[in-house]
């Protein structure tokens, strides 16, 4: 009788640490997952989500690093516009991961031809996140330590966060925060759509990174002396 108890328990004991297991894994999936949505953006729109964080929602810029963008027209052509967006220079990062139509979309926007238009665009919510990461936050940020520092970080000696795994520090609602305020010398990014927050902060929160490795993202500006979230 003692031995079927013991069969009994042991079995018990396999289907509730299997179920267990099951969940944990499908919960760590739906983190992950990312579903695909279809939105029409104005080339206006794309340029707020993608150049305003440097070139300044009024297209002012703020030389000398980041030019303004006002009088384009003037200095280079629509083509010569447009392979700088997809190749990048400098402190200015690539933007291929936008597709044709959407650089189009901005050029146009910038040339005055076609502010009003719409671009279809349709990508998972992890892709609109990374997207809007690399636009905004990838020249000075990295996801992972094993990554290279932003070159434009080298320069000026600084640190900050990495930002992989961020849900481990702070929540949405604290992100939010450090984007509209700007702490430090860095810039506020206010302009984004809540939407367009909560993509970045999904996309960040589905890397992983090693517990031994995690460092304290509420420094997000890098600097020793500043909790952002003051």
């Amino acid at each position: 009788m003692k031995i079927l108890t013991y069969i009994l328990v042991a079995i018990v004991i396999t289907f509730v640490s299997y179920g267990f297991l099951k969940d944990e894994k499908s919960i760590k999936e739906q983190k992950n997952v990312s579903s695909s949505e279809t939105s029409s953006v104005t080339g206006k729109e794309l340029y707020k989500a993608n150049c305003a964080s440097c070139h300044r929602v009024d297209l002012k810029g703020n030389p000398p690093t980041f030019p303004g963008l006002n009088k384009i027209s003037a200095k280079m052509k629509k083509s010569e516009a447009l392979y700088l967006i997809k190749t990048g220079k400098n402190v200015m990062p690539s933007f291929a991961h936008l597709s044709e139509q959407e650089r189009n979309a901005i050029v146009g926007f910038l040339y005055g031809e076609n502010a009003v238009s719409t671009v279809k665009t349709t990508v998972t919510a992890k892709q609109l996140g990374q997207n809007l990461f690399v636009a905004n936050c990838a020249s000075c940020h990295k996801t992972k330590h094993s990554e290279p520092q932003p070159k434009g970080q080298q320069d000026r000696g600084r640190t900050p966060a990495v930002l992989g795994g961020i849900d481990n520090d702070i929540n949405q609602t604290q992100f939010n925060k450090i984007l509209n305020m700007g702490p430090c010398y860095m810039p506020s990014f206010s302009h984004l759509k809540e939407t367009e927050k909560e993509a970045i902060y999904k996309y960040l929160s589905s890397i992983e990174i090693p517990k031994h490795k995690k460092t304290n993202n509420k420094r997000m500006c890098g600097m020793k002396n500043c909790n952002c979230m003051n």
